[in-house]
């Protein structure tokens, strides 16, 4: 290693560590518990965030307070942290609580993007994702080694620490297209090291050997299209800037088409040591996927719609889940893909914005965006924007077909590309006046990180307390203690509200009439927000209720969103006493359904019928 020295020292080891806990550590963890199953990765990589504003203020020797001072990526978060809470509010979306907490995060941001300039204007910005670059690399690294672990199958002693599930590779991600997400990420940060001379040339080549080869056995078929991306950047950043990037264009590109032989031939060479190598490569897949009948392709039709039904400002944060369930755009009436699962988002983050956001959300993010880091962007053009404009069109390509950034652990990191794409003035005020009011700014920066970080954690106890709740079972004692548990959460955490009522649902039983006073409203609100196949209880919990149209027109859209669970539901239909009027509607349906798709009927009116039921269910024919 070369020209390092600059790096290694002991008045950068805030920076270190909290980059590496930012775009390294939560990347690491499986963990995976309650209803909100990344909830401990999630808030630990916003409490990572605001530990590493924390560390600058205290050991930082240069940080303003002064708005002069405020970069633009801060403005860029405040503005969004704005527009969030503000549009739940004039939507009077059903869990506020939901768009507060990223509007929450997004002020987040905006302190770690105050604090990143203080230190750019201290070291310098090449420096400073240099130590960017380097725990990538080292988040990679561990990722790989965990690949390898998944591809040899030696990580089936570690079921629950090292893997998910057998057969196929997806680093500590849990998603194939996640890993390779991330293992670009470190692929591209390599080759920027060694195009920097400060990583060796034999031990460049050695890492991104390996990244590309653990690359090909996922099988992720986003890879190409990060790659073609790197393609692009790379002749329009060498038009704008000097000879001085030849040799990081030439590293970086070396690196992408490294990346490309690795799909074609790594699968080959592995089936070469081991007749056990039977894993499909990215190449493979993309050859036998066709889009034309697949989810992605219903998903977006519907996304569009849905923007195209409230342009301005959208239907609301989260709100593509009900809006798309409501949406028919199927060519039979019934959805002919993942028939028991719920899209909660379209699979392509752009239309989900204009669908939940408006024109105005998404014309904030994306062109706000273009305007926080393009200070970085002019002459003359530094080699370190150059790194992180590949590592966010990673991000940005992933987000044509996939949500990453709606993972807050790689929206961080995401952010944190932003941040670094400063370009801070060298001018100081020292008046006295100014340095009072720069104290005041530092002062009420630093408690609003405090009061953030004892929210976080405060947030976490209420947590753990949700996920010891919403554990089913025990006896009648223990239930009635958890159902309290969870309205008390409910009630006081709006943040988990929508969490709470989520779990209150595994208490109802749509067999009875006798249901508690909340199951009304908890039954709408659940399915109002994100109706998935356990929203049958607000069509049963309205129609006890009186509302007997309203349960008829929710269950019809329950049968087309859901077919396969069609069975279940026509279990409670034809067979609890007290829904005679959905019987009709249940069997018609039903009956078209496997008539369409040519199988044999497996409608619940083929069920012995309930004795209580059994007058009832013989309807004269209309």
């Amino acid at each position: 290693m070369t020209n390092n020295q600059s790096l290694w020292r002991m008045a950068l080891l805030p920076v270190w560590v909290g980059f590496v806990l930012i775009a390294a550590v939560p990347f690491l963890s499986i963990w995976r518990t309650g209803p909100q199953l990344g909830f401990f990765i999630e808030s630990g990589s916003l409490l990572f965030v605001l530990l590493f504003v924390l560390a600058s203020v205290l050991l930082g020797k240069n940080l303003s307070g002064s708005l002069k001072n405020v970069p633009r990526a801060s403005w860029y978060f405040l503005a969004m942290a704005a527009f969030w809470a503000i549009q739940a509010r004039a939507l009077n979306v059903v869990y506020v609580g939901l768009s507060d907490v990223v509007a929450w995060i997004f002020v987040g941001y905006a302190l770690l993007a105050w604090a990143c300039r203080a230190w750019i204007k201290r070291v310098g910005q090449e420096p400073i994702v240099a130590i960017l670059a380097w725990a990538l690399v080292l988040g990679a690294l561990a990722q790989s080694v965990v690949g390898w672990l998944q591809y040899t199958d030696l990580a089936g002693h570690f079921s629950g620490y090292l893997m998910y599930r057998q057969g196929i590779v997806e680093g500590q991600l849990g998603q194939r297209n996640h890993f390779g997400h991330y293992m670009m990420w470190g692929v591209l940060s390599c080759a920027w090291l060694w195009g920097q001379k400060r990583l060796h040339g034999i031990l460049a080549l050695i890492l991104l050997m390996n990244f590309s080869a653990v690359m090909a056995l996922t099988g992720s078929r986003t890879i190409f299209a990060y790659v073609l991306g790197l393609a692009l950047l790379l002749p329009v950043w060498r038009v704008f800037a000097d000879k001085s990037h030849n040799r990081h264009i030439a590293t970086l590109a070396l690196a992408g088409i490294g990346v490309v032989l690795a799909q074609f031939f790594v699968e080959d060479l592995m089936r070469f040591f081991s007749q056990n190598a039977a894993l499909e490569s990215a190449a493979e897949r993309l050859n036998n996927h066709a889009f034309g009948g697949s989810g992605r392709n219903y998903e977006w039709q519907k996304a569009w719609q849905i923007f195209l039904s409230a342009p301005l400002w959208g239907h609301g944060w989260g709100s593509y889940a009900y809006q798309g369930f409501l949406l028919d755009v199927y060519p039979n009436g019934f959805r002919p893909y993942e028939t028991n699962v719920l899209f909660t988002h379209s699979h392509n983050s752009f239309l989900n914005l204009l669908a939940e956001m408006g024109l105005l959300g998404t014309v904030l993010v994306l062109g706000g965006m273009v305007w926080a880091i393009s200070g970085s962007l002019k002459q003359p053009r530094s080699s370190a924007s150059l790194l992180l404009l590949a590592l966010m069109s990673v991000s940005l390509l992933h987000s044509v077909l996939e949500y990453p950034l709606w993972y807050v652990y790689f929206l961080s990191a995401f952010a944190l590309f932003i941040c670094l794409h400063d370009n801070p003035p060298n001018t100081e005020n020292t008046h006295s006046g100014s340095l009072k009011r720069e104290k005041i700014g530092i002062a009420l920066a630093t408690a609003l990180c405090l009061a953030m970080l004892a929210g976080t954690v405060r947030l976490a106890f209420a947590y753990a307390d949700l996920n010891r709740f919403a554990r089913t079972g025990g006896n009648l004692v223990e239930k009635n203690e958890k159902i309290m548990g969870l309205r008390h959460i409910s009630q006081t955490q709006p943040i988990l509200r929508y969490y709470a009522d989520l779990s209150l649902l595994e208490y109802l039983n749509p067999h009875s009439t006798n249901q508690p006073k909340w199951a009304y409203r908890v039954a709408r609100d659940n399915a109002l927000f994100r109706p998935y196949a356990n929203a049958h209880h607000w069509g049963f919990t309205a129609y006890q209720q009186g509302e007997i149209e309203t349960a008829q027109q929710w269950l019809q859209h329950m049968y087309r969103y859901y077919p396969s669970k069609m069975p279940y539901y026509g279990s409670i239909v034809m067979n609890a006493p007290h829904y005679p009027k959905l019987r009709d509607d249940y069997t018609r349906i039903c009956q078209d359904y496997y008539r369409r798709i040519q199988q044999t009927s497996q409608c619940a009116e083929g069920l012995p019928p309930n004795p209580q039921t059994k007058a009832a269910s013989r309807q004269p024919e209309m």
